[in-house]
């Protein structure tokens, strides 16, 4: 634990306080989130409702930002440990790798609460307040989770990758964007043609998303929210149990061959 601490007030210090990253990063993000909002206020159609066209961006953007969180704030930072040596000592000190991520998760939660209130302010400017309902408290909470699971297994498998193979850019590219987004990250599988919602439940990304969005009276899951529950912690704890063991197992392969350069492509 005193390990877990040091390593979060050290990720405290150099992400969010030195160099003024996190006013920095938080312009960033405001950029970002206006690319979207442009796209979608240009294209939303007029009877639609503007609260609830405003509260579906807003799970969207949930959704974008806990991928985005898991890609560069946890796999790559697995590439940079490596890159600056850190990994190494790591390995050597006898620790469990996992510990890094142990102290990084509530810095990357700080982050995402700081970047959900941005994007609820410029969503109540820009088209309008989002209506923020819980109706199924339970329903949330396993979704919540679920996703957390998900995303620990993805950022390891990431960062699996690039420490086993020195690259990680075009399986980054895939992974990283277009599964989650094709896999109901950004829409409810319900409004997917047909052929890409069948390809998105064979996958554990689509599944915390529709429990996310049916919590929130937004949209039902296409196969019922009592199936969706179960396949979605069934697929989340078996996607994070393989993202641990391909992690270690790359992890053992670099004791025995050596470290690839980390390249970023």
């Amino acid at each position: 634990m005193r390990v877990v601490i040091e390593i979060f007030k050290a990720y405290l210090r150099t992400e969010l306080i030195r160099n003024s990253g996190f006013l920095f990063g938080l312009l960033s993000l405001i950029l970002w989130l206006l690319l979207f909002l442009t796209s979608i206020i240009l294209f939303s159609s007029e009877e639609v409702d503007a609260s609830m066209v405003s509260s579906h961006s807003m799970v969207a953007m949930a959704i974008f930002l806990s991928y985005s969180i898991a890609t560069w704030d946890w796999a790559w930072e697995i590439r940079r440990l490596g890159f600056h040596g850190i990994m190494d000592y790591v390995i050597t000190s006898g620790r469990d790798f996992l510990v890094i991520f142990l102290g990084l998760i509530p810095v990357s939660l700080i982050w995402f609460s700081a970047s959900l209130l941005g994007s609820y302010v410029l969503l109540s400017l820009l088209i309008s307040p989002p209506l923020i309902s819980v109706v199924d408290l339970p329903t949330m909470l396993v979704g919540f989770l679920s996703l957390l699971l998900v995303l620990l297994g993805y950022s390891m498998i990431l960062g699996g990758v690039t420490i086993s193979t020195g690259t990680s850019g075009p399986v980054m590219e895939f992974l990283g964007w277009i599964l989650p987004i094709a896999t109901g990250g950004l829409t409810p599988l319900e409004r997917m043609p047909h052929l890409v919602r069948s390809l998105a439940l064979a996958t554990p990304f689509s599944y915390p998303a529709e429990m996310i969005r049916y919590s929130l009276g937004l949209a039902n899951p296409v196969l019922g929210i009592e199936k969706t529950i179960v396949l979605g912690i069934t697929y989340s704890v078996s996607f994070f149990l393989l993202g641990i063991f391909f992690f270690k197992r790359q992890i053992r392969k670099v004791l025995i061959k050596g470290a690839s350069i980390p390249s970023m492509y």
